[in-house]
């Protein structure tokens, strides 16, 4: 039986146009600090990818906020990845040590100048006692 020891909630804004100038090449380190290189694949797959960056930017800052509201701190951009399963309901995974016990549910949305990200994480300690 799972128990949901502690969880946070976190929220962002972004604007999509300060995404509309980004360039994929191994050159741009900003890029590359930020997202992972299977994100990067996916957005720029997308002919107007500054939607999906900015999304996947916002994701990534309000899965911050609700983690650090729990006490789970000291983690890049990079170690967390976004992903969608074949519904197209964005996954989170956490590439860090220390996160094992961690789930993170995440909503995405944009307009035609913001994206947001909603993202709730919760603690869960993984018990057989019913």
């Amino acid at each position: 039986m799972n128990n949901i020891e502690h969880f946070g909630i976190g929220t962002d804004i972004e604007s999509i146009e300060r995404f509309r100038e980004a360039d994929y090449t191994p050159e741009n380190s900003l890029l590359n600090r930020i997202f992972t290189e299977n994100e990067l694949g996916h957005c720029f797959s997308n002919k107007d990818f500054a939607p999906h960056l900015a999304a996947k930017y916002s994701a990534k800052e309000a899965i911050v906020k609700a983690l650090a509201s729990i006490g789970k701190v000291n983690l890049s951009y990079k170690e967390i990845e976004i992903s969608n399963n074949e519904s197209g309901v964005p996954m989170v995974k956490i590439n860090k040590e220390g996160f094992h016990n961690v789930q993170v549910r995440l909503s995405l949305s944009h307009c035609e100048d913001k994206a947001v990200a909603f993202a709730v994480a919760f603690v869960v300690n993984h018990s057989t006692e019913n």
